[in-house]
């Protein structure tokens, strides 16, 4: 899976972690990404990889209006004890 969302193409961004003795090592910061599915005007379904703020922006906005809901496979089976 590519670590940019689909909608701002926002991505990973590296720099360096400080420690308190100020010793500097590299470290990576990656975007909240999720997945999810939205169908389109055809039926077609996609999955899209969008980070939480392009979420929540596309909530307010009605972006993704027909979003699909996955049921696991599992859903209705019995818990085992």
């Amino acid at each position: 899976m590519a670590r940019i969302c689909d909608c701002c193409g926002k991505g990973q961004q590296t720099g360096n972690k400080v420690s308190k003795s100020y010793n500097h090592t590299r470290r990576i910061w990656r975007p909240n990404l999720l997945k999810i599915k939205v169908q389109d005007d055809f039926g077609t379904t996609r999955t899209y990889t969008v980070c939480t703020r392009c979420l929540r922006t596309a909530d307010k906005t009605g972006i993704f209006t027909k979003k699909v809901k996955v049921v696991p496979a599992n859903a209705g089976a019995p818990k085992a004890n």
